[in-house]
């Protein structure tokens, strides 16, 4: 297929080129095109409008209004002179029974124009027969190789039968219109980009409701400026292979595995009400496992109002999180395992603005420490959880805070705002009433104590770790129900149990192994790795287990066994290490009878 140059990647100028295209505007109009649809076949006047029963094809730029109902056909779009086509749907019903009804298989670029007052309707077949074994397109019931604009003030219904709803190959800009997708797998796709800057979306899908997929580094971008976008999906409901960013609109995720999923999210305006039966908003980066610390992955909040309800996580980065605007209410998992939190991040959480409370079963499943700088929070842990539609109040002196009448159960509470102090105390109570307006279950003001039980008290700034505690060895760790260790490890060590220590070596590396905390069948254990005299680039550690045990798990580190023999290889994130510098992994083992601490070696790499 022929490629649109650079300049339309991005938006506004995507925009602009969708109408004026880079030709020189004419001196006069051309006329509209009238394509009538006759059922089984359709009429035009003009010789760029190809008609052979019931396959329609446009061979010349131009703009063409599409009125009537063509049963089992298509209409396709097949230039390759340079200029735009501009279809008006003018109350336009194309069904197809063994194709995409509405196809571009070549232009320089599609703008599809929805008349005002009128709804029109495209339906694909169920199963797609190809011309040959090695075709895989049309995929969509609307189906582009172009970039494509849609716009108008009417509306279009689309039923992807077999594949998507509506697809283009390189970049999507949807403007304005009402538009309605039901599709078997991904709603509404725009590979090299989707932009939303207007309309109402509704989309229902099998698979991601809205995506942008290409891997290309300046692409895989989807944005959100304005508008309403509803979204039901089977899998993701809104995905950016590279970036998400949502600026302005109301955008509302019913139901998804997980609701908005990208390397960078992005929210800095508008109302985002996300629903998902995993995490709510995902930041992953490829090529990075579950613990490590994704450089370029993050969620950043900087405005706008955003509400998430999860099973799972409520915000999961494999990066950071980043909150300095706006309001954010999270309504996380009622119950989880270890990591599982309205908040989980492998790497650093800053609140530097705004309003932020995150409840569930752990409030900040964090790998590395809590915010020490910045806005201040606090963060009750509770002895019990309390039951959905539980009133609960965080009050300074006689002034209540902030008030949470929760959706469903939950044990643990996060609060971030301008008027939380780290350092200073808050108390805790649970019952009284509330009066104000709410978001997300959540009030500022309205609150009161009156009639309500003093839970406890607790210091801004402090956290001491969730339900089960997080990572494996801190505070809270092992997990409920775990019979207690054997030796409880000493708390602050200065020296770590059980350390093996090889003399240093200039220019590689030395590495000291220590059982942190041991309980019956089970340990922790962790590694520091120090560079020599010199330099590092990456390391190796390897040891040989002496009494049978196993490893089940591990972060910061690549960890393989064969038998008793362990390898352990650096990460991404902490293989370059300065002179002398050093940096840690850790493991959860397991032991029967003995668990003599091995004897390790470190190679530089």
């Amino acid at each position: 297929m022929k490629r649109i140059p650079p300049r339309a990647i991005v938006a506004v100028g995507l925009a602009t080129a969708l109408v004026a295209g880079p030709m020189e505007a004419p001196a006069i109009a051309a006329a509209t095109v009238p394509i009538t649809l006759t059922g089984a076949s359709a009429t035009s006047p003009s010789a760029d409008v190809v008609i052979a029963g019931r396959a329609v094809t446009i061979t010349a730029p131009g703009t063409y209004e599409v009125t009537g109902t063509l049963n089992d056909g298509y209409l396709n779009v097949d230039t390759s002179a340079s200029g735009t086509v501009e279809l008006i749907l003018s109350g336009a019903t194309i069904t197809n029974s063994s194709n995409a009804p509405l196809q571009v298989a070549d232009a320089d670029q599609v703008v599809i124009t929805l008349a005002a007052g009128t709804t029109s309707r495209l339906t694909d077949a169920t199963r797609y027969v190809y011309p040959d074994p090695n075709t895989d397109e049309p995929n969509a019931a609307l189906f582009s190789s172009a970039d494509l604009r849609i716009t108008g003030s009417g509306a279009l219904n689309v039923r992807g039968n077999a594949y998507d709803g509506i697809t283009s190959k390189d970049g999507l800009v949807i403007e304005s219109g009402t538009i309605t997708v039901n599709a078997v797998d991904d709603g509404i796709r725009g590979k090299d980009f989707l932009d939303i800057t207007g309309g109402t979306l509704d989309v229902t899908a099998g698979g991601d409701g809205i995506k942008s997929d290409d891997t290309e580094a300046d692409r895989g971008r989807l944005a959100i400026s304005n508008g309403t976008v509803r979204v039901s999906a089977g899998d993701d409901a809104i995905k950016g292979e590279n970036t998400v960013a949502i600026s302005g609109g109301n955008v509302t995720v019913t139901n998804a595995f997980e609701a908005v999923e990208s390397r960078q999210i992005t929210i800095s305006g508008g109302n985002v009400d996300v629903t998902a039966r995993d995490d709510a908003l995902n930041a992953t980066e490829e090529g990075y496992g579950d613990f490590d610390v994704a450089p370029n992955a993050f969620v950043r909040i900087t405005g706008g109002t955003t509400l998430v309800n999860s099973t799972i996580d409520g915000i999961d980065s494999n990066g950071s999180v980043t909150v300095t605007a706006g309001t954010v209410v999270v309504s996380g998992p009622s119950t989880g395992s270890p990591g599982e939190g309205a908040i989980d991040s492998n790497g650093p959480v800053y609140f530097n603005g705004g309003t932020v409370l995150g409840a569930g079963s752990t409030s900040m499943a964090v790998l590395s420490l809590p915010p020490t700088s910045g806005q201040g929070w606090v963060a009750p842990q509770l002895s019990s959880s309390q039951p959905a539609g539980a009133l609960l109040h965080l009050v300074s002196g006689n002034q209540v805070i902030a008030s949470y009448r929760a959706p469903k159960s939950f044990r643990e509470v996060v609060f971030s705002s301008n008027r939380i102090q780290n350092g200073q105390t808050y108390d805790v109570y649970l019952g009284g009433s509330l009066s104000g307006t709410t978001v997300g279950g959540m009030a500022t003001t309205g609150g009161s104590i009156a009639g309500a039980s003093r839970l406890m008290t607790v210091t801004a700034g402090q956290y001491r770790g969730g339900l089960v505690g997080w990572p494996p060895g801190g505070p809270g760790w092992p997990p409920p129900n775990t019979p207690p260790p054997t030796t409880p490890p000493p708390t602050n060590p200065t020296t770590p149990p059980n350390p093996t220590n090889p003399p240093p070596g200039a220019g590689g590396c030395t590495a000291s192994y220590a059982i942190t905390s041991q309980w019956q069948g089970g340990f922790q254990g962790d590694v520091r790795v120090t560079a020599g005299s010199s330099a590092i680039r990456g390391w190796r550690v390897t040891w040989t287990f002496g009494n049978g045990q196993t490893i089940s798990q591990s972060w910061n580190a690549t960890v393989s066994a064969s038998g008793s023999a362990v390898t352990a290889t650096n990460v991404a994130f902490n293989g370059s290490l300065g002179a002398g510098a050093s940096t840690t992994f850790g493991f959860i083992g397991t032991w029967n009878g003995s668990n003599t601490a091995p004897a390790v070696t470190c190679t530089a790499t």
